[in-house]
């Protein structure tokens, strides 16, 4: 059986084991997974915890660009 990438663990572990803070709400949430596939699909690259810990910062970044 093939293992698949649990995105979601990786981003709920990133918040709250590496960064100590809560999780944001559902909606953020699954935004983010989508905007972290996009992104990865985009650059051609597999999903991985080192990748979904480096696009948080770039998650941030285009929320705060967008508003």
């Amino acid at each position: 059986m093939d293992d698949v990438f649990n995105i979601e663990d990786c981003i709920c572990r990133a918040f709250v084991l590496s960064l100590g803070v809560g999780l944001p709400s559902p909606n953020t949430i699954k935004d983010m997974i989508n905007w972290i596939n996009q992104e990865a699909e985009r650059e051609k690259v597999a999903l991985s915890n080192d990748y979904v810990y480096r696009c948080i910062p770039k998650y941030i970044t285009f929320l705060f660009n967008k508003s």
